[in-house]
């Protein structure tokens, strides 16, 4: 830590809404040129803690006082709305953790990032161009200049998270703040933004506040962790020291709640399993894993996929030829009763396209799929419904203007599997409970619950029809590290207790080895290696899989 003064000095910040105190007396530095880490559950005030340091609480019905809120020479508590911006502008700047709603879409990438210069920086036009083409090759982009003219939708999911952060340095900023910049994007595009965050850190001697709900990234990137828990701040130490020695159950429970790379635990612990450090947890033996494995791949498949390819038109002319992007080629797999099945790769390599064609929301363009034997686009509604999609964004996937009972029930209508509403209430009741839910929340709407709460409700909803395969597209990815493993472990149970199949999707190679019995690695619609979980794991024969792998963070 510097021995000089603070960049930023935060004393007593409190922060109280109409109904209840949501930061509490919250006090803590930032050194120049330190990397400061903020971890805890959603809802703990990490995100809260930094739009008040930006000044983005202002217009808010939220009460926020301090007894004092110092960045480097100015008072933040004393500031004009004027000053705010001068001061956003030109010495702070924030990645936000979702870049498609960060980033206008009726505007290219390039007058998006200019727009800052032109107002915080003198130059002309052609100067600005050549900075913020310049910021795209600092930030790695491939082909600047396209990505200059490129709208958001046209760029993945790292390449707009570059432009935003390209747009939070352009000015160099004293100290950035990056709130969760890399969930839910994949492991190697994680790895190369954070890389890319502390080369230009080192660079510029910047400072920066890291906001996470991941100790296993936190502890590759920080120089010092502060622990979050309701609000108020329970832990502040250098990374080595807090990883070492964790004072907290709560931090031993973030610590130990993401699955461990050299073990497979039957269960993963929550935080509320952590009443003690020498708290232990059963590992599932390997003389068990193979005996389980022998009777399940005795059985016939449940799914067979075969050659699957799949082509999406690029463009359509008249007199020119046409041109396709292939999506997936010459894809094929089998899926055994009881099985979890894991898919894993970056974004754009062609999963998703995979779990459409099986649930017939996206024809292939050619090869078969067969469940239990029969052509999928030939069944039936009795037999259709038995496998179920469940998507990775649970908000997105749920009506907002329909209470959790009504959206669960609509599969039980539309499948004519309840008669009456009293037989309507009844079965919601026992899907809610099934997923860990109580009879309170059949009225509530999904604004009004939590990320965890909302995955059980799609998880339920995708129950109602009676299953006997679920494809988890991204299920877990976009979830704190506690409830993602409140909600693995409710997989594993549901799947226990229905005899369901998993096909388990996604870019997370940690969490499928935990739940997967095999799993299937794909690279640009092609599968390039498949295998036992741990097998494949531990020893990768594929060059992609073994970079993935050593792209996972590890603490």
């Amino acid at each position: 830590m510097n021995a000089n003064l603070p960049l930023l000095s935060i004393e007593g910040l409190t922060i109280n809404s109409e109904y209840s105190p949501l930061l509490s007396g919250l006090s803590f530095s930032i050194f120049t040129n330190e990397i400061v880490a903020i971890v805890g559950e959603s809802g703990s005030g990490k995100s809260l803690t930094a739009l008040s340091i930006a000044g983005l609480l202002s217009d808010s019905k939220l009460n926020v006082q301090s007894k004092r809120m110092q960045f480097g020479k100015h008072d933040l508590s004393a500031l004009s709305r004027k000053d705010w911006e001068i001061i956003r502008g030109k010495n702070l700047g924030m990645v936000f953790q979702e870049p498609q709603s960060s980033l206008n879409p009726s505007m290219r990438c390039g007058p998006q990032v200019m727009e800052r210069l032109q107002k915080f920086e003198k130059g002309d036009k052609k100067t600005n161009i050549d900075k913020v083409i310049n910021s795209f090759n600092q930030v790695q982009l491939p082909d600047p200049k396209r990505i200059f003219k490129a709208y958001p939708n046209e760029l993945s999911g790292g390449q707009k998270q570059r432009v935003m952060i390209a747009m939070a340095l352009i000015c160099n900023p004293q100290l950035l703040i990056a709130d969760e910049p890399t969930t839910a994007l994949d492991v190697t595009v994680q790895k190369e933004i954070l890389s890319l965050l502390k080369t230009k850190q080192k660079s510029n001697k910047m400072s920066i506040l890291f906001i996470s709900h991941d100790l296993s990234l936190v502890a590759e990137f920080a120089d010092r962790v502060m622990v979050m828990h309701r609000g108020e701040l329970i832990e502040n130490e250098k990374t080595t020291i807090l990883f070492n020695n964790p004072r907290f159950a709560y931090t031993r429970g973030l610590l130990f709640a993401r699955p461990q790379p050299d073990k497979r635990l039957e269960r993963l612990p929550s935080i509320s399993d952590f009443t003690s450090a020498n708290k232990s947890f059963k590992v599932v033996s390997n003389a068990n894993r193979k005996k389980s494995h022998q009777i399940l791949y005795a059985q016939p498949p449940i799914l067979e996929v075969e050659n699957l390819y799949k082509e999406y038109p690029l463009n359509r002319n008249w007199f020119k030829d046409n041109k396709n992007l292939r999506a997936v080629e010459n894809f094929s797999f089998k899926l055994y009763p009881g099985e979890t099945l894991g898919l894993v790769g970056e974004s754009g390599c062609g999963k998703s396209t995979v779990s459409r064609a099986l649930v017939n929301l996206d024809s292939p363009t050619s090869g078969r799929i067969l469940y239990q034997g029969r052509e999928i686009s030939g069944l039936d509604r009795s037999k259709s419904r038995e496998i179920q999609l469940v998507f990775q964004d649970p908000l997105a996937a749920l009506h907002p203007l329909k209470t959790i009972g009504d959206v669960i029930a609509e599969p039980l209508e539309i499948h004519q599997l309840v008669n009456y509403k009293k037989q309507r209430t009844e079965r919601v009741v026992e899907l809610l409970e099934q997923v860990g839910m109580k009879v309170r929340f059949l009225n509530r709407y999904p604004h009004e619950l939590s990320g965890g709460q909302r995955q059980r409700v799609v998880i339920a909803r995708a129950l109602a029809t009676q299953p006997r395969l679920l494809i988890l597209d991204e299920a877990v990815s976009a979830l704190d590290i506690s409830i993602q493993a409140q909600v693995l472990n409710l997989l594993n149970d549901l799947k226990k207790q229905l005899q369901l199949s998993y096909l388990f999707i996604s870019h997370d190679l940690n969490v499928v080895k935990h739940m997967a019995d095999r799993i299937m690695v794909m690279e640009k619609g092609i599968l390039v290696e498949e295998g036992e979980a741990d097998e494949l794991y531990d020893q990768p024969k594929n060059a992609y899989t073994q970079k993935l792998i050593a792209a996972l963070p590890r603490i």
